[in-house]
């Protein structure tokens, strides 16, 4: 009889047990036992159970069609896999093939009738080990990822031998401050790439310390900047100093890779010394996504247009291209409608306009809207120190509060005495529980409202400075950067009329207009309202 061997390791196993070199002992010894001629053999080193696309049983399949195996020799069935459904399918498809499996330690033949109940139990069996092995193992990362767990360090950082503490390499952090400045600046990632190369500058790889494969072109093991390890930086909130865990999830079974909420994640604020500060990371993120929704690309030596994917045309809604335009040694970029641009005139008109019409007509706007802000400073200043002086008062309240808490407690608790003694009216017990249940949640609710007040007053006086000292440093620069540009503006929507006038209406965004835009004044009145 013709045998092929088979064997498996995988990481969560007993290396000295199950080792490769004692699996293929038992499997010689047995075929030498039974006179069965040894045609072939595979193994697995470090490969999950739970899946079936392995090369060693690619291997076993090929022989298994040519016709050149009688029966399949594995040390137990769980070396032949885990997954209880995959792995009755391989012996079906085995026995289809007049192939037999034979476990040897546990005398198991998949041709002998009286084995399909062990055989169908000991699948249940694997593959319930197995499961409860990978929720074990998800338990402990779980655990460590709440304490903060880190893989592998970016680029930027090392890790003192010494005492374990996360450290930054400052020549790493030079190069990671300088991708997010240019970025900010507007290079494209892929020009911010080329510049690196082109000083000789050595990729994330290279300060990491990682082996670049054999098969990997030799450009490769130079350690170049690709457009993708840009973009890896810039999205990489670490730098910040905070550090979040439990971003994806890998299903181990089918490879498949899936994204978890933001409020699932686990977050670690300070966890390790900032590169960045929080504002650059934000500009950043906020460009990746216009660039994205805009599909900007800028050329390899020039920074991005200002405007871009930023203009529409009031009339057919496609957005302004730019154009750069050269005349008498005067060089201006200008903006027209694309429709007019790709299909003529019978589409749309032109709607020229020129990029210092549209930086005229931004700055004129942020001086609007410091006016308007410092408005709503002098309101919420007066606002905050009315509830200073109702504070006290407030307070006093707050124990009334708690007292009266304290009071149907103890009167619930009565009550569900009485209801023990008088079965018959305890819907009418019940009733009255509930009602003080409810009182109970509406006091707590107040006396959480008040406890949050101060904190929540200080960060938006914070705020309100914060944002009212960046818009005062863009007037007296006279110009906003294009970081700064994208924060404040989502569209300018550019109209002609027939005198060839334009009209820009804008569209605001952000959190410093949104600010604006809410009530949270007239929460906090209505709270000191309620005090008196």
């Amino acid at each position: 009889m013709k045998a092929w061997l088979y064997y498996r390791l995988s990481r969560d196993e007993d290396e000295e047990m199950n080792s490769l070199y004692n699996q293929r002992q038992i499997l010689v010894d047995y075929a030498e036992q039974q006179g069965y001629e040894i045609v072939g053999e595979s193994s697995d080193d470090n490969v999950s159970s739970m899946t079936f696309e392995r090369k060693s049983l690619a291997k076993l399949e090929n022989a298994v069609d040519e016709g050149k195996v009688d029966v399949v020799l594995v040390k137990d069935l769980s070396r032949l896999g885990r997954h209880r459904t995959q792995t009755a399918l391989f012996i079906d498809h085995l026995r289809e093939n007049n192939v037999r499996v034979y476990s040897v330690t546990e005398g198991i033949d998949s041709f002998n009738d009286n084995d399909d109940l062990l055989i169908g139990m000991k699948q249940i069996i694997n593959d319930f080990y197995v499961k409860d092995i990978g929720k074990k193992i998800k338990t402990g990362i779980r655990q460590k990822q709440k304490t903060g767990l880190i893989v592998n360090l970016p680029m930027g950082y090392y890790k003192d031998r010494n005492t374990n503490e996360i450290l930054i390499d400052e020549v790493a952090a030079d190069i990671v401050r300088e991708i997010f400045q240019k970025y900010l600046e507007g290079y494209g990632i892929s020009a911010i790439a080329k510049q690196l190369n082109a000083r000789g500058i050595k990729s994330p790889e290279y300060f990491s310390h990682r082996k670049i494969s054999s098969t990997r072109t030799k450009l490769c093991k130079k350690f170049l900047w690709v457009q993708t390890s840009v973009k890896r930086i810039l999205e990489n909130e670490i730098y910040t100093g905070t550090l979040v865990n439990h971003k994806t999830i890998t299903s181990k079974i089918y490879k498949t890779k899936s994204f978890v909420p933001a409020e699932e994640q686990i977050r670690h604020e300070n966890f390790l010394p900032a590169i960045i500060d929080k504002q650059t990371y934000e500009q950043a993120q906020k460009l990746l996504e216009n660039h994205k929704q805009g599909n900007i690309r800028a050329g390899e030596n020039r920074t991005i247009h200002r405007y871009c994917s930023m203009i529409k045309c009031a009339e057919c809604g496609a957005i302004l291209i730019a154009k750069q335009r050269v005349c008498k040694n005067n060089e201006w970029v200008e903006y027209t409608c694309n429709s007019h641009h790709r299909y003529g005139k019978e589409y749309c008109t032109p709607h020229r306009i020129h990029e210092s019409q549209l930086d005229e007509v931004i700055y004129d706007e942020v001086r609007l809207l410091l006016v308007r802000i410092q408005e709503q400073s002098k309101k919420y200043d007066k606002i905050v120190r009315d509830w200073q002086r109702q504070k006290p008062a407030y307070e006093r309240k707050i124990e009334q509060y708690k007292e009266r808490i304290a009071s149907l407690r103890q009167q619930i608790e009565d009550l569900i005495i009485e209801r023990i003694s008088d079965r018959e009216h305890a819907l009418v017990y019940n009733g009255m529980i509930t009602k003080r249940e409810e009182e109970i949640a509406d006091l707590q609710q107040k006396i959480e409202e008040s406890k949050q007040f101060d904190e929540v007053s200080k960060r938006k006086r914070n705020e309100l400075k914060t944002t009212a000292d960046l818009l005062e440093k863009m007037i007296e620069e006279q110009h906003i950067s294009d970081a700064n540009l994208r924060l404040l503006v989502k569209t300018v929507y550019v109209h002609q009329n027939n005198e060839k006038s334009l009209g820009i209406p804008r569209d605001f965004i952000g959190a410093i207009v949104n600010y604006l835009l809410t009530i949270f004044s007239i929460v906090i009145w209505y709270l000191i309202q309620n005090t008196r």
